[in-house]
């Protein structure tokens, strides 16, 4: 053992447990020790954190892929309520014997005596030409937008007309199917794409990917959009009232929150204003009707003079009340209403000081919608209806605004509306997973967009100059791009076109006293041509809300949109009441759902129009939920599917990483090394030799014996018998005796333990140990 420490020996074997010690060892030979179980760290938890990063995700694929669609029918109410199409001709009549463009009127007199007996016949089919214009502008387009030959009644009737060549003609047969103001976003229900958001119906007859993956399928079209545009303007003035002890009826009062008293004393223009494209502007006109409004309402009650272009006076007080008790108008707490009657919480039958009558303030309908009945249907002549909306009420008593108490005290907004009706079209994205209608989603909504004013659509109006809208609606639609030319056809069936993103709609929207007028035009009969005219119906029903007890609340059969018959309803109009901004969203749901229930669209992918008899006359587009007569070829459509794929999220790599960042720094080393010659195989197998227990036991017994080959140590000492014991026994002895007899210098200490080795290894070789074949040690003499 002379040369060794006894750190580096590391003493003693006992019990037959090797203790190892640090004591004296050299720091890299530590630090390695160190490494080694940071290492086994590192690598223990690399194990565990690693797997826990993969998870799956849905992804799309990287490019398109075209399928085939085929059409499937809504499983919904309005899928369910919808007839089938009919191939029935579409037709078009201009007031009592007036032929609308291409139509043929014959006439034919007899002369009996002093009498002559006429006859008149037409034919009211519009011809196949006319019809194509607005089809194949449309399709060239975009294949998937609509012409108005694409819009048909969802419920209709056929009706008789002896004068007609056909006998008979389609009408509209309006009938509730659902209603759609409690639902939120897009709503796809069959022949419609319904925007719950914003408002607005978009015309799709929905086919989907025969085959798609069960993850689902997505893409985009371009779809025609005829959307309601609303402003309004606050009155400044409410209608409060309290209920009696039975909660059935009570006191109502007009207060004053500077409608009144901070009425501007500079009035508005009386001149009608401009219906053109692209100039109307709604908020304006929605500020005229409420000012004229509140200025009438001063004069009936003799607060100001009635000359609106010299007001020198204003006999009113902030927060100061009128009486509206003697009204034929009732309030309630459990409905909203709107109404085309400016003025209509008056007494207009009593009299007052200026004679204030209904004429009076139907100049306020007149002026803010700018078209009447006796307009001319052209393209500058769109709609715009206005409307006086009281909003849902609320208590002002601390009470609940959904539970109406004896003695209850509330207060409603009172707003001035002003709405049009444009045709635009947008982009929808669509989402499906191949199992039906319920599962394909609109998931956004958004105006197309375009690269330059060139890439707008082209719109056209027919130019109807020598009629009036009590005569004809004009027809409209897309005759292509922008950039396109202006087509033949469309001059000759003398057509006014304008490149923009969208349409106005052209129309009237009033109510004329004195004549009797109806708000809307009223189609004559043997016209079947919904898209003239749908939309002004839609609106004349937004702008006359009222609780079913009212009479004037709507064309029969329409829902009540008042909320008095629904809570919920209600609720939702209570909280779009608060505030000018949002109430304009009320007339806008009510006219979307009142169209969705009234129209169907009938353009989709892969259909086709119905078979037709006559070359001349231009039919429907097939819903294919009736017999497809005429089956379109296969349409190919670009959709991106979606797969699932493995992912991985990078963080739980790090332990990953940093464990082979150690393992490349170590097997670099080890090249190193190698390379250097300081390590290898061979230097390895002599360390493993040098280390053993076998040599190390060989050594202290019998040196020297490490520099020795390993057969020439197994041949000299491989067949010696020892024991651990025995081992341990001499080195104990050892070490006492040195204990025992410490010099008192270096040079005394290095004789006294060669001495003291010289003395006991007699001793101890004398007791040689010896294992038994069985494997039990035992001492030897």
């Amino acid at each position: 053992m002379a040369g060794l420490s006894v750190g580096e020996v590391s003493g003693a074997i006992a019990a037959g447990v090797f203790v190892s010690t640090s004591t004296g060892v050299k720091r890299n030979v530590r630090l390695t020790g160190w490494i080694q179980p940071a290492t086994l760290f590192v690598i223990s938890v690399a194990a565990i954190v690693t797997p826990l990063g993969l998870y799956t995700s849905i992804e799309a694929a990287d490019s398109p892929t075209t399928v085939v669609f085929h059409y499937t029918k809504d499983p919904s109410t309005f899928g369910d309520g919808t007839p089938p199409r009919s191939s029935w001709p579409f037709t078009e009549v201009c007031g009592n014997g007036i032929p609308c463009p291409g139509t043929t009127l014959n006439q034919s007199c007899i002369t009996e005596g002093l009498l002559q007996n006429c006859t008149v016949s037409y034919d009211p089919r519009i011809p196949a030409a006319l019809g194509a214009l607005f089809s194949d502008g449309s399709s060239s387009f975009s294949p998937s937008v609509s012409s108005i030959f694409d819009i048909q009644w969802r419920a209709y009737v056929r009706l008789q007309d002896a004068y007609s060549t056909l006998e008979y003609y389609i009408s509209g047969g309006y009938r509730q199917l659902a209603t759609l103001i409690l639902n939120e976003g897009a709503q796809v229900i069959e022949g419609l794409i319904v925007d719950m958001e914003s408002g607005g119906i978009g015309f799709r007859n929905h086919t989907v990917p025969k085959s798609v993956p069960a993850l689902g399928a997505t893409w985009a079209e371009d779809i025609l959009f005829v959307q309601p545009e609303t402003q309004c303007v606050n009155l400044n003035i409410t209608m409060d009232f309290q209920y009696d002890s039975t909660a059935s009826n009570g006191t109502a009062v007009l207060t004053d929150h500077g409608g009144f008293s901070a009425l501007s004393r500079q009035g508005p223009s009386m001149n009608l204003p401009s219906n053109e494209q692209g100039k109307i502007n709604l908020k304006e006109r929605a500020y005229n009707a409420a000012w004229l409004n509140n200025f009438l309402t001063l004069v009936y009650f003799n607060a100001t003079g009635d000359d609106p272009s010299n007001i020198t006076r204003l006999d009113v007080t902030p927060g100061q009340t009128f009486p509206v008790e003697e009204s034929s108008f009732s309030v309630y707490a459990t409905a909203v209403q709107s109404s085309l009657y400016f003025g209509g919480y008056l007494n207009l039958n009593k009299t007052n000081p200026y004679n204030i009558s209904s004429t009076n303030f139907a100049i306020i309908n007149n002026l803010c919608g700018g078209t009447s009945s006796g307009s001319t249907p052209n393209i500058d002549s769109s709609i715009v209806g206005c409307a006086v909306l009281y909003g849902a009420a609320k208590r002002t008593d601390g009470g609940s605004n959904l539970i109406v108490d004896p003695l209850s005290k509330w207060t409603a907004p009172i707003y001035s509306c002003a709405s049009a009706v444009r045709a635009r079209v947008q982009t929808v994205s669509f989402q499906y997973n191949g199992t039906g209608l319920g599962s394909l989603k609109a998931t956004s909504i958004i105006p197309k967009a375009y690269t330059s004013s060139s890439s707008f659509p082209r719109w056209a109006v027919q130019n109807l100059n020598w009629l009036q809208f009590s005569d004809a609606m004009p027809m409209w639609g897309i005759l292509g791009s922008a950039n396109s030319s202006q087509s033949p056809l469309g001059t000759a069936w003398n057509m006014s076109t304008i490149a923009a993103e969208s349409l106005y709609l052209p129309g009237f929207m009033d109510w004329d006293f004195m004549s009797g007028t109806a708000p809307v035009p009223v189609l004559p009969g043997s016209q079947y041509l919904p898209a003239l005219n749908f939309y002004s119906q839609a609106l004349y029903t937004a702008m006359n809300i009222g609780p079913p007890v009212r009479k004037y609340s709507g064309y029969q059969g329409y829902a009540d949109y008042s909320g008095w018959s629904s809570l919920g309803v209600y609720a939702k109009w209570q909280n779009l009441s608060s505030s000018a901004d949002t109430v304009s969203q009320i007339l806008n749901l009510v006219w979307t759902d009142v169209a969705a229930n009234a129209v169907v669209g009938t353009r989709g992918w892969g259909l086709t129009s119905a078979a037709s008899t006559d070359s001349a006359a231009f039919v429907p587009s097939a819903n294919v939920s009736s017999t497809d007569l005429n089956p379109a070829p296969l349409t190919q459509v670009p959709v991106v599917l979606y797969h699932q794929r493995i992912q991985y999220r990078l963080p739980f790599a790090v332990p990953a990483i940093v464990a082979l960042a150690i393992t490349l720094i170590a097997l670099v080393t080890l090249l190193v090394l190698a390379i250097q010659g300081k390590t290898g195989a061979n230097r390895m197998r002599n360390f493993l030799d040098a280390t053993s227990m076998g040599r190390s036991t060989a050594q202290l017994l019998w040196p020297p014996v490490l520099a020795q080959g390993t057969r020439i140590f197994v041949k000299e000492y491989g067949k010696r018998q020892v024991t651990i014991t025995g081992t341990a026994i001499i080195a104990e002895e050892l070490h006492a005796a040195n204990e025992s007899e410490k010099p008192d210098d270096k040079n005394q200490e290095s004789d006294n333990s060669n001495q003291l080795e010289d003395d006991v290894k007699p001793n101890l070789l004398n007791k040689r140990p010896h294992i038994t074949t069985d494997g039990l040690v035992t001492q030897g003499e």
